[in-house]
């Protein structure tokens, strides 16, 4: 009968596509909350907070813009002075970032932020900030006083809190923070002398008190060269995520749009590091476009603008001083991250997604070793034996008598460890992976999708009575897709695992796992290779086991532990070979991560089915991740200072289950399929998760080995000794000679392959 022996892998293929060009204008006219025509017709009366009725334009006169996390919520600040429009707008939106999908109820709201004060005043709301979780509010009025609440809900001005004023003085005053807070950075718009001032803050967002540190001149950059000071004015600016890059936007004192030398524009400046504006670098800059409308005379001019969808759109207000027009919101859509004039990266979502498909190499590499010390425990009954066997060519008796003992004894020692199920062969089993995690943002990453597919190749063999020993190579390939980004990240890495089974006493045993992996990481950038980066790991794994059974579904506890070191080499990221940008290089880092996992595992009794037996089993775990935080450091091409990125864990608990089944024929085949999996618990607000499917083929193997001693006395006492193993239709053969008693040892080593078909 004629066996085939097959490995079965399933690739998921992930098909990306991206459509983006550069500034692709898509202006929106703001809707009036609510519509003049509806204004009076029952259910569409609408009330601001103090119960006044809202028949004006809702964003009458817009200075400012800001944005929830997620893009659902639209802020509008404005800068209209005649004591009743002086307030907050707030949209509701169907879509993120989409005014498209701005909704036309009374989902929207509107208040005077000057009635929460103990004062009331009506000066124009300049700027209006969140802080990164949305848990405060900032608004800055034209007399440089700055106004900050408590939101009991992120993002939710409803259920705002005013704390207190911090007074800076200034003109046309608008307000950033550094990403954690500590730093608060204020534009003063002056016509003849725009600085940035950098202040110190007690702590993340308290602005009780600030500590002047730094100021920067604008007179001494490109927006000197705009115009002619008297005729431009610096109003409004914005980081990107990570610090590396300001933009700065200058208005011109007559509306219109760019008709010649310089208009409006929106400026782009690198950092030295990460928020630190002691030295910028110049970039380029972007002449501020709007598009006239049909129905209503003028272009406007604009006041405020901010980004969202992590720097894939800039939305940027658009005021129309003639009574007649609308003011807008202007909505682009960018090519890349922030890309008003070049591209940035960014870095710590990089970081951050080498990171985790380092750890998913450790932790799918140990799942699937588990798994098969899981199917050897269920089946430690059918291992079998090698065959072992001498041939001594020879006419004397004596040694003929000696090699017909001899072989008697192999076949007896084999008889006996088959009558004991045949415990000693070597069995070959493959295995296959897949693995989609959806990884929601942090406070400082992005959100991330990863893939990860695998084989698994491995082999081992029953030493005793209860110890195993095994080896398996794994080959993998991951992507992590950084959302709202250009960026994405490829990693193939290939794996040697040492495994082995080790009783403690009657009932305990550990399972211990030794892996060394190589790993090669390729960045992507607008769907090019930017730079590629290599990686060593070492990891091990122990699992603590005991032979006792609980319940009709045979629960048995698990304890187990996980220890890795990584080495990433230094590289550069060469984004300028994608896109216009700043190539980034990253130092060579090393770093350790582990967890310990406690719970249990069960598998039902056997289920007869033609021809073999099928078992369901699977389990469930409380996983603690261990591991230290991590820190980076990158710096720009060209650039004198250094930056550090700090790497958040994505939780420091999980839970994970698994479920699946094996199925054993009786001709040897084995199959088990099983899923797992994996889900972050601590993370306010979001859910990130990981999900594998496992395939795992193998075949249990029936003396396809063999050993065999050859001695020749009557050829100069030639010996041979060769090992056969058979696959499938292949024999795999290795042998050596040795002339046992020559004065001249004649001696030499063959492999030989042959088939048969």
């Amino acid at each position: 009968m004629k066996v085939i022996n097959f490995t079965f892998f399933v690739f998921l293929f992930l098909i990306i596509t991206a459509k983006a060009s550069e500034l692709e204008v898509k202006w929106r006219t703001n809707l009036l909350v609510p519509r003049p025509d509806l204004a009076s017709s029952g259910s569409h009366v609408c009330f601001d907070e103090q119960g006044t009725q809202i028949i004006k334009d809702g964003a009458e006169d817009p200075s400012d813009v800001a944005f929830s996390n997620d893009g659902l919520t639209y802020v509008i600040g404005n800068i209209r002075n005649d004591g009743i429009t002086n307030r907050i707008i707030v949209y509701k939106l169907t879509k993120p970032f989409d005014l498209d999908t701005v909704k036309n109820d009374c989902s929207q709201f509107r208040f005077n932020p000057w009635k929460d004060m103990t004062t009331e005043t009506n000066e124009r709301v300049e700027s209006i900030r969140f802080s990164r979780d949305g848990s405060k509010f900032f608004i800055v009025n034209e007399n440089g006083e700055i106004f900050s609440y408590d939101l009991s809900t992120p993002f939710d001005l409803s259920t705002r809190s005013y704390i207190t004023e911090l007074d800076l003085t200034g003109s046309r005053i608008s307000i950033e923070f550094s990403a954690d807070g500590m730093q608060l950075f204020k534009l003063d718009g002056k016509n003849l002398d725009p600085t940035i001032e950098v202040y110190d803050l007690p702590g993340p967002y308290d602005t009780s008190s600030a500590t002047l540190n730094y100021t920067l001149d604008l007179n001494d950059t490109e927006i000197e060269t705009l115009q002619s000071p008297a005729q431009m004015q610096a109003l409004d600016f914005e980081f990107n995520d990570t610090g590396s890059a300001i933009y700065i936007l200058a208005q011109t004192t007559s509306p219109g749009n760019d008709t010649g030398f310089s208009k409006s524009a929106i400026f782009q400046y690198n950092t030295a590091a990460n928020y630190d504006i002691s030295s910028v670098q110049f970039k380029g800059r972007w002449n501020v476009v709007f598009d006239p409308d049909d129905a209503f005379s003028g272009i406007g001019k604009p006041y405020g603008f901010a980004f969202g969808a992590a720097g894939m759109k800039l939305f940027v207000t658009n005021h129309r001083e003639d009574a007649s027009s609308v003011d807008r919101t202007n909505e682009y859509n960018l090519e890349c991250p922030y890309g008003i004039y070049e591209c940035t990266s960014d870095a710590r979502s990089n970081l951050g997604s080498q990171v985790e498909l380092a750890k998913q190499n450790i932790s799918l590499n140990t799942s699937t070793i588990f798994k098969r010390f899981e199917w050897i425990k269920r089946n430690r009954n059918k291992e079998n034996l090698n065959n072992f066997s001498i041939n001594i060519d020879t006419d004397n008796r004596l040694l003929l008598s000696l090699k017909d003992n001899l072989q008697a004894s192999l076949n007896n020692k084999k008889s006996q460890s088959d009558a004991k199920n045949r415990r000693s062969d070597w069995s070959y089993w493959n295995h296959a992976d897949i693995s989609i995690g959806s990884f929601d943002a942090t406070l400082f990453e992005k959100p991330k999708q990863i893939r990860t597919r695998g084989l698994t190749f491995g082999a081992d063999k029953k030493y005793g009575e209860n110890k195993y020993f095994g080896t398996a190579v794994r080959y993998g390939n991951s992507g992590a897709d950084i959302k709202y980004s250009a960026q994405a990240i490829n990693l193939e890495s290939l794996t040697l695992n040492i495994y082995g089974t080790i009783p403690t006493d009657q009932y305990r045993y550990s399972n211990a796992i030794l892996g060394l992996s190589i790993l090669r990481f390729d960045q992507i950038f607008s769907g090019k290779v930017t730079g590629k980066r290599n990686g060593k790991q070492a990891f091990t794994a122990l699992n603590f086991r005991t032979k006792k059974t609980y319940g009709k579904f045979n629960f048995t506890p698990s304890g187990r532990f996980n220890y890795g070191i990584t080495n990433l080499s230094h590289f550069t990221d060469f984004i300028s070979k994608a896109k216009r940008g700043t190539d980034i290089i990253y130092d060579e880092k090393t770093f350790e991560t582990g967890e310990i996992a406690g719970g249990f595992l069960f598998d039902i009794n056997e289920i007869k089915v033609p021809d073999g037996i099928l078992r369901p089993n699977g389990g469930f775990e409380m996983i603690l991740d261990i591991s230290p935080d991590l820190s980076f450091n990158h710096s720009n091409v060209g650039g004198t200072k250094t930056n550090k990125a700090t790497i958040e864990k994505y939780s420091h608990k999980r839970l994970k289950g698994n479920i699946g089944f094996e199925a054993i024929y009786e001709n040897g085949i084995t199959f088990s399929i099983n899923y797992e999996k994996i889900t972050h618990k601590d993370r306010e607000r979001s859910y990130s998760h990981q999900d594998t499917i496992l395939f795992k083929f193998g075949r249990i193997n029936k003396n396809d080995s063999e050993f065999v001693m050859n001695f020749n006395p009557n050829q100069n006492n030639k010996t041979e000794l060769s090992y056969t193993k058979r696959f499938n239709n292949f024999n795999l053969k290795m042998d050596t000679n040795y002339s046992l008693f020559s004065k001249i040892p004649e001696y030499g080593a063959n492999l030989q392959i042959s088939g048969t078909f």
